[in-house]
């Protein structure tokens, strides 16, 4: 399969004959390297390593514009699986744990970590 595979990563516009049993092998390796794949990503999310958007939501006490700009400010970046967006535990649980040293890099927060007056 690796030989198939590098072929494909040069994009080089090139005509390859293979044989039947080289095609079938190389199909069997990638269907199966992506059900591994799609396997350990099951994993992942069934252990409760990784929280939803609405579990760090409610975890933290925020909204999810609050979350979204965390995520955009780099304080608090999410993971994606697949089309989903989750965030990792130990990211959410160390960021609630010392709030403060994220609050002065926020440009929406004043100098005491309170929103500034209108």
């Amino acid at each position: 399969m690796s030989l198939i595979s590098d072929l494909l990563k040069t994009k080089a516009n090139i005509s390859v004959t293979i044989s039947l049993d080289d095609l079938r092998e190389f199909v069997t390796e990638l269907v199966e390297n992506s059900i591994a794949e799609a396997q350990a990503h099951v994993e992942v999310e069934r252990s409760g390593e990784l929280m939803t958007r609405d579990e760090v939501c409610a975890y933290l006490g925020v909204t999810k514009p609050t979350l979204h700009r965390w995520n955009k400010l780099g304080y608090l970046t999410n993971v994606c699986v697949g089309r989903k967006v989750r965030y990792r535990r130990e990211d959410v649980e160390a960021f609630n744990n010392h709030p403060d040293r994220y609050r002065t890099m926020d440009p929406v927060v004043g100098k005491q970590g309170r929103r500034k007056a209108k």
